[in-house]
């Protein structure tokens, strides 16, 4: 999967794939999702990422849509939209640098329950459901590590959401 080339507004930073070296891997290390991955661990890591850079009113993904990456935001903020029964969409939260979107398409290979738009200019990792799939056969070490990474954050966002719809009982 090619973002550049599926989705406009999608820009490759340096030369993409090859473009890992230490810049990747100091943006991945300053994410909150890998921060605490060994350095060996983030080398490997960034050699499945492609960097790239998106402007602001970019759709990053759209609800509805077959997801095939995730990303991580190094750079800018993205805005995450539901429609509402009416079509009308609504802005649900900002995710800012060090923050992870998308991550649940790689997963579960469902539909994107959500919006992304980019609010401002923006740099992300993206890691592409097939990258995922090769960290599982090439290093499943590390395919485990970034799968309990995944489950923890999602898990600490459905408790976060339970606890809001508290208040509308």
């Amino acid at each position: 999967m090619n973002p550049d080339q599926a989705l406009p507004g999608f820009r490759l930073v340096g030369a993409g794939t090859t473009f890992q070296s230490r810049d990747i891997c100091d943006m991945v290390s300053e994410s909150q999702l890998f921060a605490d991955l060994e350095w060996k661990d983030i080398e490997a890591l960034a050699a499945y990422l492609q960097c790239y850079e998106v402007s602001a009113g970019t759709t990053i993904f759209r609800e509805g849509e077959a997801g095939s990456y995730m990303g991580l935001l190094v750079k800018g903020e993205v805005g995450i939209l539901k429609t509402d029964l009416d079509g009308t969409p609504h802005r649900i939260v900002s995710v800012g640098h060090g923050k992870t979107i998308g991550e649940m398409s790689i997963i579960d290979g469902e539909k994107r329950s959500a919006t992304c738009l980019a609010s401002q200019t923006s740099i992300l990792l993206l890691l592409t459901k097939d990258n995922y799939q090769r960290i599982i056969r090439e290093k499943p070490a590390l395919a485990v590590q970034i799968l309990a990474r995944l489950a923890k954050l999602m898990s600490q966002r459905l408790r976060s959401v339970s606890g809001q719809l508290v208040e509308f009982l």
